[in-house]
């Protein structure tokens, strides 16, 4: 009897590390195929393109952006842009304006409409201290440098098929944090150089925080599949300026032509110029893509 029941129990022993050993091999292959999913481009394509792009606002500001494949029709989305002239020389000797965002991309129409929802958020010192080079802003150039300074609820939708194409992209840049003091027309407890937190004297305006409504929408026809041409307009406002009262205005209003080139290896050059319609002065936008 005794050996019967000793039989048995090695016989549950042995099923018991077979399971075991089945069981852990399944879970380590298992935890291996999700590895190897994410970074498998067929089942998750990835496109990323770098944009070089300047315009006579904001200057130099280059781009990242892509989606990362999780169904046919969604992707996550990602961009990266750095505002290179939206700088300061204060504490930190250099505050550039960057910016962060992260969202979904869907497609629809055999994914000739994409459309973009995207939250994202601005580092530096311009819409938590008023400060950086900003033309017309008249705020100082010696503010805190601030990370997570403010948030950019934004959204990018465009189409493309053979012979027409478009974009549309608004985004709000409303400041969360408040490191410029408070507002009222200048700035005040200053004590010649010794606090650098001082407007000069040659600036106007004053202290505090703002923000921004930014959108675009563009309109062409391919002529070719080399080239196109169409129309921009584009316009960036203040909403809120607390520098002082009825401080918020248009910074520009553009509206003209574009012509694009495509080439071979998906790159792209896309020249715009036109009139601003705030001051009736010119303006030009140029943008380099190239996608991976």
């Amino acid at each position: 009897m005794n050996m019967l029941v000793g039989r048995k129990a090695r016989t549950w022993v042995l099923g018991l590390a077979l399971l075991a050993g089945v069981g852990g091999g399944a879970l380590g292959e298992a935890q291996a195929g999700a590895t190897d999913d994410l970074m498998d481009t067929t089942k998750h394509p990835v496109s990323v393109t770098m944009a070089m792009q300047a315009d006579s606002f904001f200057g130099f500001n280059p781009s990242i952006y892509g989606t990362y494949g999780l169904t046919d029709n969604i992707a996550l989305a990602f961009n990266f842009t750095y505002w290179t002239m939206i700088n300061g020389v204060g504490v930190h000797d250099n505050a550039p304006w960057l910016e962060t965002d992260m969202g979904l991309n869907f497609t629809f129409l055999e994914k000739r409409l994409s459309v973009t929802p995207m939250i994202g958020f601005v580092h530096g010192q311009l819409l938590s201290s008023r400060g950086g080079f900003f033309p017309n802003g008249g705020g100082s150039v010696n503010e805190r440098t601030t990370a997570f300074e403010g948030v950019v609820p934004n959204i990018i939708a465009n189409y493309t098929d053979d012979r027409f194409e478009g974009e549309f992209y608004l985004g709000y840049y409303k400041a969360i944090r408040s490191e410029g003091g408070s507002g009222g027309g200048g700035a005040t407890g200053c004590s010649g150089l010794v606090d650098t937190n001082c407007l000069g004297t040659s600036q106007t305006g004053g202290r505090g925080t703002w923000d921004f409504l930014h959108y675009w929408v563009s309109a062409g026809m391919r002529v070719n599949s080399m080239w196109s041409l169409g129309a921009h307009y584009e316009h960036l406002l203040t909403t809120r300026d607390s520098s002082a009262p009825g401080a918020a205005q248009d910074y520009y209003r553009w509206i003209g032509p574009y012509v694009e080139m495509k080439l071979p290896g998906n790159m792209a050059f896309r020249f715009t110029v036109g009139k601003d319609l705030t001051d009736n002065q010119d303006f030009y936008k140029l943008k380099f893509t190239k996608t991976f």
